[in-house]
């Protein structure tokens, strides 16, 4: 899902030159989750939470243990919201479950990474993300930009 996501998403803005569905892998959630191969040689702690009604899947959010931002101790790997569902609150709740997750396990502050011009990025404006890098500059259609969370506590105390 996320990556269809992803490729989704990267279409609304990125010229086909610049979105190559051949080169992007769907990715092994379940291997990911487990640390097992190929994403064993870092095993870190890592999460997702699924927002689901009846057998419909809604959305997700995958995280782990782990970013190479200083300072920072947890990435946001995946969020998810199918769009029927979107502006219902789920991304927020989802979001808002993680911090609880990373606060409980003593980490106040994550990091998570968008295409500069995804039009949900705004959703990381809105709940308090703060743009700490960014790949190459924003005025690249392929540029990446990453968010930091520097006060987990207060999102993690949000009502969703």
């Amino acid at each position: 899902m996320h990556i269809e996501h992803g490729c989704r998403t990267a279409a609304a803005f990125l010229p086909p030159d610049l979105r190559d569905p051949g080169q992007i892998r769907p990715r092994q959630w379940r291997a990911w989750l487990k640390c097992a191969p190929p994403f064993d040689r870092h095993p870190t702690k890592r999460l997702a939470f699924v927002a689901y009604e009846h057998s419909d899947i809604l959305g997700f959010i995958a995280v782990m243990h782990d970013s190479i931002f200083a300072g920072y101790r947890a990435d946001i790997a995946g969020l998810y919201v199918t769009p029927q569902y979107r502006r219902e609150g789920i991304g927020t709740t989802l979001l808002v479950r993680a911090a609880q997750w990373l606060h409980e396990d003593g980490i106040d502050r994550v990091t998570v990474d968008c295409f500069a011009h995804d039009p949900t990025r705004a959703f990381f404006d809105r709940l308090g993300g703060v743009v700490i890098a960014s790949i190459s500059d924003e005025s690249d259609i392929a540029a990446r930009i990453t968010y930091g969370f520097d006060n987990l506590r207060e999102l993690a105390a949000r009502p969703h």
